[in-house]
């Protein structure tokens, strides 16, 4: 197949001229040399097959469709393939009563693409969208729709872009132009389509809450501060209409450049560089450039009574909360190095988005609005590599409201992080006393298989004598009365934990195996039937220490092909550093997964399946460059990855931020 490229980009012209589309789905992107002759450009191996129309535009943006038993896919692809993307960016299946019929390419002046998918009846209007680290979506999302059949009863022929992002369509004999406007939620407000993909995903001003969060991630929390103040110092003067088209001052390109310098003083400005810039600096009013409690608290109220006029509903929210945020770390971060701030930073935003999700607001989901059950792996591996691990823990405890149960345990990552095995064991008493007493009965069951793991099988007799509410006391109080040191009664619970797992007690069952002396049978059991591999981990953490061979077992039998399967980078790293792998632990970061798997198999590990390799994440280059130096065995990985590997590595993380 041999398709045109549709020249959409302003003010220059496409130097591609051609796509052309093999029958296994390759694409190549071919212009013209002097004479007859023809210069490929880019190629991309798609995979696809029964490709039935496809579209190329000149930012070398391509879209294809694919018949299928259940409808058309519709797939859009980037011709920046490398070993670190598969350039596929949007795929959508769409059902067989509605085929595509046509696709068409354009763009904002400042180079947004916009697709127009043509559907009998109506037209589909996709644009691309900003990466985040809030929500998780699609590349792509739905701008809107212009229906064709409330103005006419024949099917779409053809249609094509014209000036002033205008559509001109043609069904049947007539001609249909159309100009695609945008309504807010109240209605009354109509945008034009080009200033809105642009504010989708053009660049985002200082204080959109994605700057924000990557300043505090890369150690520019002062930086942040100054964003701040300036932002409420310049809202403090401005009329509702004023705010409407507001626009701060940027600041300048040097101050984006190098980390904190942990000084309330902020360095001077190189003469040469001040050539360059005529900001103006903001006035210092309290803390560094009008940041405090007093000017946070202020601004937060303000913002939530009138929101920023370029900020979507969820951007808004998302901004309140890393205005919460910063305030709340800034108290604690010169006692924290910069893995324990980062790790700090998520666990306030964790709670604090959660917080605002329970206030319901209509036609959004919780998921959309960021709610999460858990912190990522991502934020658990800045933990694991923080030598400040005493005040994360205080400060996880904390935000738990000081009593924490195995349920916050496990959305904070709490024993996958914490590198003190006496720490961990008294961390576990911790959570067995908190498990206890979080019901209102006092149930004793609920801390069974804690204290169990502790050796602690008196304690929990104890607690049995006070249940006289429960019917399985007697039962418990008789049996717990024997001796476990004895193969007698040892056997015994481990038929009871045979019998409790076909009732589906799984708790029960997982505290009896360990009770009996069985502690792979009660991590099997936190695997297979409970899907708590953080439990199985803190199991036999606490049961034989940090080189045991459950442990051992658990890594490579089970998170490893787990997160090599999900493409999950930060959990494999974790688990390789727990095997004493750390060479390993640093090629994970930026070795495609296939190879990685080769490579292990080479090493001794069994074949595992590699999923899709991840590269959405710019923190991953920040953990590569925080590991490849840390020891003799990580600067050991570091040597063994191809100088153009790691350069590629690189450069899609930099492709990564200018999605963002």
């Amino acid at each position: 197949m041999i398709l045109p490229v549709d020249p959409m980009i302003w003010n220059r012209t496409a130097s591609e001229l051609l796509l052309s589309v093999s029958e296994g789905g390759d694409l190549e992107f071919w212009v013209a040399e002097a004479g007859t002759s023809w210069k490929r450009t880019g190629h991309v191996a798609t995979g696809r097959k029964d490709i039935i129309k496809g579209r190329c535009s000149s930012a070398k943006k391509t879209v294809l469709v694919v018949q299928r038993p259940d409808g058309d896919e519709v797939s859009i692809w980037d011709s920046k393939e490398s070993q670190f993307s598969s350039g596929l960016e949007h795929s959508q299946i769409f059902p067989t009563d509605t085929p595509v019929v046509d696709l068409d390419w354009t763009a904002t002046p400042d180079g947004q693409s916009i697709l127009a998918i043509g559907f009998p009846h109506h037209i589909l209007l996709l644009y691309q969208q900003r990466m985040t680290y809030f929500e998780q979506e699609s590349g792509w999302g739905v701008f809107g729709r212009i229906e064709i059949g409330r103005i006419t009863r024949h099917p779409i022929a053809d249609s094509i872009w014209i000036s002033q992002a205008q559509m001109l369509t043609g069904a049947g004999h007539q001609m249909i132009q159309a100009r695609p406007g945008f309504s807010l939620k109240d209605g009354t407000t109509s945008k034009d389509l080009f200033e809105t993909v642009a504010r989708k995903n053009g660049p985002v001003p200082h204080y959109h809450p994605q700057m924000l969060l990557q300043c505090l991630l890369w150690e520019k929390v002062n930086l942040v501060k100054q964003i701040i103040g300036r932002l409420a110092r310049d809202l403090k003067y401005l009329t509702s209409e004023e705010r409407a088209v507001y626009e701060m001052d940027p600041f300048p390109v040097y101050s984006f450049l190098g980390s904190d310098t942990q000084e309330e003083s902020k360095p001077s400005v190189p003469n040469e560089l001040s050539l360059f810039d005529n900001d103006s600096q903001p006035v210092v009013e309290d803390g560094i450039d009008g940041f405090s409690p007093a000017v946070v608290s202020k601004l937060v109220a303000d913002l939530e009574d009138m929101p920023l006029h370029d900020l979507g509903a969820n951007e808004n929210e998302q901004l309140l909360v890393l205005l919460q945020a910063t305030l709340a770390i800034d108290e604690h971060r010169r006692a924290l190095d910069a893995d324990g701030l980062r790790y700090l930073i998520s666990i306030r935003l964790f709670y604090l988005i959660n917080e605002r999700v329970q206030i319901p607001r209509s036609n959004v989901s919780d998921r959309q609005r960021g709610f999460r059950e858990r912190i990522r792996y991502r934020d658990m591996v800045w933990a694991f590599h923080s030598s400040s691990q005493e005040i994360l823990l205080d400060a996880s405890t904390a935000a738990c409201g000081g009593k924490m149960t195995w349920n916050d345990a496990r959305a904070l990552g709490i024993f996958l992080w914490l590198n003190s095995i006496e720490t961990v064991k008294t961390q576990f008493e911790v959570i067995a006393r908190n498990q206890y007493m979080s019901g209102e009965d006092r149930d004793p069951s609920a801390c069974c298989l804690f204290y169990f793991a502790l050796g602690k099988v008196r304690l929990v007799l104890g607690l049995w004598r006070q249940a006289a509410w429960h019917p399985e006391q007697s039962v418990m109080l008789k049996f717990l009365a024997n001796d476990f040191d004895v193969p007698r009664w040892r056997t015994a619970a481990l038929k009871n934990a045979f019998a409790l797992l076909g009732k589906r007690r799984f708790d029960m069952a997982a505290a009896f195996f360990i009770l009996g002396g069985s502690l792979k049978d009660a991590v099997n059991v936190c695997l297979k039937q409970m899907c708590d591999f953080q439990l199985a981990v803190a199991l036999a953490r606490v049961v034989e220490g940090d080189n045991g061979p459950v442990l051992t077992e658990i890594l490579k039998s089970s998170i490893i092909p787990m997160a090599i399967k999900e493409g999950n980078r930060w959990l494999g790293s974790w688990a390789f550093w727990k095997l004493n792998r750390r060479d390993l632990s640093v090629r994970i970061l930026v070795t495609p997964l296939k190879e990685y798997t080769t490579m292990l198999h080479v090493e001794g590990f069994e074949s595992l399946e590699a999923g899709e390799s991840h590269y959405d994440d710019p923190s991953l280059a920040l953990l590569f460059s925080r590991l490849k130096s840390m020891s003799l065995q990580t600067i050991k990985g570091s040597n063994m990855i191809p100088g153009q590997q790691e350069f590629d590595f690189v450069s899609q993380i930099a492709r990564v931020f200018c999605r963002m």
